[in-house]
């Protein structure tokens, strides 16, 4: 007896850049591509908003056709120079190639519209609630079910499809963005440190800045007491007007990377949530969900079984993604230092080639 064909080659759970980029990827591949989101476009996330020059061609192929893609990119900021900055002190290094400050808000919005210009069966307020089967799958969602031959994930690091893990008790990592007026901005991506946190800001658009910060609950739990931790922040933040409402996420928590789990594939934050001051998130986003569907390829094409594209995927998520996220962990520690020991550091960053070395330990080469 004929075994009925799913209605779906492929069904990605979440939206975002990983999950867009597998299902734009999969859809010109000739896949039949369901692209199941929780929530609505467009909307503000918590993100740095840099977009790594490694990245740039991935993006613009995606994007490639969609009217407004030349508009946004062409008005991105270029980002071409980083400074790391403790009280008044600063270390500067340049950023090269440079890489583009893209606000989630729109760039969420048109790698939704691009998958669908691709074909993509796009679904917003639909919540992936389950998964079953192991190859062909079924997924109950708010609305329906989807019935698919593959299935990835790229709902975030608190998926529901991720084993549960246990929060530490006492004070949170949380992590807090908003945008602000800002009459001139330097073409850099500034990281203000202090005790047990951060706060990145970077120009996103012309007179205005991203400000996103990672701090622990006990130091600040709003951009305004963040700004308050940081003399050299504090000080250029008294202009600052509020464009949006700030958002936030909490908490924040580091685990190892689990590309696969079965034969599901996650993509993005799902798999690993790399450190964020590295600026490398949406990249990484956009090249596992680029990696995941042209893995999956054969088996939607029957030359071979979805459990040997799942391996495939792994091992070479093992091999391009997993030592950029062991650099930036051991990086980490910075943040955590007590003062002293972070101005060492600074001082020793200020060595000709050591900032430039940092930077290209945490990104893939092109």
């Amino acid at each position: 007896m004929a075994i009925a064909r799913p209605e779906f080659d492929l069904a990605i759970i979440g939206g975002g850049p990983a999950g867009a980029s597998a299902a734009i990827t999969a859809a010109r591949l000739g896949a039949r591509v369901a692209l199941l989101e929780a929530g609505e476009f467009p909307r503000h996330k918590v993100c740095g908003e840099f977009v790594s020059a490694e990245s740039l061609d991935i993006l613009r192929d995606l994007l490639y056709g969609l009217q407004e893609e030349a508009q946004v990119l062409s008005a991105a900021p270029v980002i071409d120079s980083v400074r790391l900055l403790l009280d008044h002190a600063f270390t500067a290094a340049p950023v090269l190639p440079p890489g583009l400050s893209i606000s989630r808000y729109d760039l969420d919005y048109l790698l939704w519209q691009a998958a669908q210009q691709a074909g993509v069966r796009a679904r917003s307020s639909c919540d992936a609630r389950s998964v079953e089967g192991n190859g062909p799958f079924e997924v109950d969602t708010s609305t329906d079910k989807v019935k698919a031959s593959a299935v990835i994930v790229a709902a975030g690091r608190w998926s529901r499809f991720r084993p549960r893990i246990a929060v530490p008790r006492g004070p949170k990592w949380v992590g807090l963005k908003g945008h602000y007026r800002e009459n001139a901005s330097a073409h850099s991506t500034d990281l203000y440190f202090f005790d047990h946190g951060y706060c990145g800001v970077q120009p996103v658009s012309a007179g205005v800045v991203n400000a996103c910060a990672m701090v622990r609950s006990n130091r600040a739990t709003s951009l305004d007491e963040v700004f308050a931790l940081q003399p050299a922040l504090a000080e250029r933040s008294r202009g600052w007007h509020q464009l949006v409402e700030p958002v936030t996420t909490a908490p924040l928590i580091y685990r190892t990377p689990e590309p696969v789990r079965g034969n599901l594939i996650f993509v993005g934050d799902a798999a690993a949530f790399i450190d964020p001051f590295v600026g490398d998130g949406i990249s990484l986003a956009l090249r596992t969900g680029q990696l995941a569907a042209r893995e999956l390829q054969p088996a939607l094409k029957h030359s071979t079984t979805v459990t040997a594209a799942v391996a495939n995927y792994q091992k070479e998520y093992e091999r391009h993604f997993i030592p950029l996220i062991t650099a930036a962990s051991r990086i980490r520690l910075l943040v955590s230092w007590p003062k002293p020991a972070q101005f060492a550091v600074l001082k020793l960053l200020r060595i000709p080639g050591a900032m430039p070395y940092l930077i290209r330990r945490t990104r893939q080469a092109r």
